[in-house]
């Protein structure tokens, strides 16, 4: 399912109690003005879900208004029992978390596969 927002092309999934969503901006001004952390908790709200994994392998460059974004939207999840991950996160992008301090606050996970799960391998049945 792809949903539109003002700015920004979600291509969203839902799987077994998360959202994954790739954020895509439709223009270069996008990841400067249009705030990403809005047109997502408006998606959960009506998915009633709230754990998240954002994949950013659509985002050519992180912006400290994205990385605001990220920020406002990991306090509400966790300040609301719910849980943000990222994968797709790039050297330049993992590079620009680092230097704001943030690279630690947000967990990083090298695919989605990892990101559900945590970090935790899987178990032979």
């Amino acid at each position: 399912m792809t949903t539109l927002s003002l700015g920004w092309d979600l291509d969203v999934t839902q799987g077994e109690g998360w959202l994954i969503i790739r954020p895509r901006p439709r223009g270069p001004q996008t990841t400067e003005l249009v705030p990403l952390s809005d047109e997502i908790l408006k998606l959960l709200e009506w998915c009633w879900v709230n754990r998240v994994i954002l994949v950013l392998d659509g985002l050519d460059l992180l912006t400290s208004f994205v990385v605001g974004q990220l920020v406002k939207l990991h306090r509400h999840l966790e300040n609301h029992g719910g849980i943000l991950r990222l994968c797709g996160v790039n050297a330049k992008h993992r590079q620009v978390l680092e230097r704001v301090g943030m690279a630690d606050r947000l967990p990083i996970y090298d695919d989605v596969q990892d990101a559900v799960m945590g970090g935790f391998p899987c178990k032979p049945r």
